[in-house]
């Protein structure tokens, strides 16, 4: 299921990730040169697979837009010992 929250509070990936345990998200970040911060805009919530291409749609979307779109969070459902995140860019 996508949730869509389009939030208006800064936080940390590490406070999504405490909120949204196992699930993917998508946040909207000031500009690329502050990716290194880790800081982002939550602007939605994939929690599970069956929704992570309507995630990617709306991360393409957001992206025509002229916005900067970090997508980060695991489903936690296997994976190899160290990887953490997918990255598509």
């Amino acid at each position: 299921m996508l949730k869509i929250l389009d939030e208006k509070i800064l936080r940390t990936d590490e406070e999504i990730g405490n909120l949204y345990k196992d699930c993917k998200y998508l946040c909207v970040i000031d500009s690329w040169d502050r990716i290194g911060e880790n800081n982002g805009y939550l602007y939605c919530v994939s929690t599970s697979e069956d929704s992570l291409n309507q995630l990617l749609y709306e991360r393409s979307r957001l992206q025509k837009e002229g916005k900067c779109c970090v997508v980060g969070g695991s489903y936690n459902n296997g994976g190899a010992v160290g990887v953490q995140y997918e990255y598509e860019g």
